[in-house]
């Protein structure tokens, strides 16, 4: 059995895996204000869903933020 590293090493490399890996993600709109809640949010949707790679989706002001911007 092939694991989903395995997968998507192959791929990335070009080769042959069991399968194309799959991967779809979202934003958490409201969840994405508190790193906590959007994490649990996250595995939530890993867990229902079962995907081969997990895209983490911040909120998009998170890097500006940090420089005083509300």
């Amino acid at each position: 059995m092939t694991t989903k590293r395995e997968r998507l090493e192959a791929a990335i490399a070009g080769e042959r895996a069991d399968r194309c890996p799959v991967a779809l993600w979202r934003h958490f709109p409201v969840d994405d204000q508190d790193p906590l809640t959007l994490a649990e949010a996250h595995l939530e949707f890993q867990a229902l869903y079962d995907f081969d790679l997990m895209k983490i989706t911040p909120a998009s002001s998170f890097s500006v933020k940090d420089w005083g911007v509300e």
